[in-house]
């Protein structure tokens, strides 16, 4: 889903977007999204938001990092899912064509480090 707001701002403002428009390969649209982007991780703008914050109310922090580009750059990006990782010891499903699951370690669990006392 994409969120659509009409965006008000002063004619300085329309001038800047404009400007920036003109003097880069950015549409209007992604000047916006790139200014809010960077603004979320801003301690200039965290700092003024303080200033109106609500009593009790906790200020969000962003869902996305500096590095994911794709989020101002794109209308509708989908960040990829980083794969985690399985530890080697982990069991896998094997499928047999004898019409059964097995169930296959790869490996056993790595040794655990004994418990060691110190007197002090």
């Amino acid at each position: 889903m994409v969120y659509r707001p009409s965006v008000r701002y002063a004619d300085v403002y329309q001038k800047y977007v404009e400007e920036v428009n003109e003097s880069t390969h950015l549409d209007r649209n992604q000047i916006i999204r790139l200014a809010l982007f960077v603004a979320a991780h801003s301690q200039e703008y965290q700092s003024i938001l303080k200033k109106y914050k609500k009593d009790g109310a906790c200020l969000p922090q962003p869902d996305w990092n500096l590095d994911q580009e794709g989020y101002w750059k794109n209308q509708n990006y989908i960040p990829k899912q980083k794969r985690l990782e399985m530890p080697a010891y982990r069991e896998t499903i094997k499928v047999i064509n004898k019409g059964g699951i097995k169930y296959v370690p790869k490996a056993s669990p790595p040794p655990m480090d004994p418990v060691k006392t110190v007197t002090v």
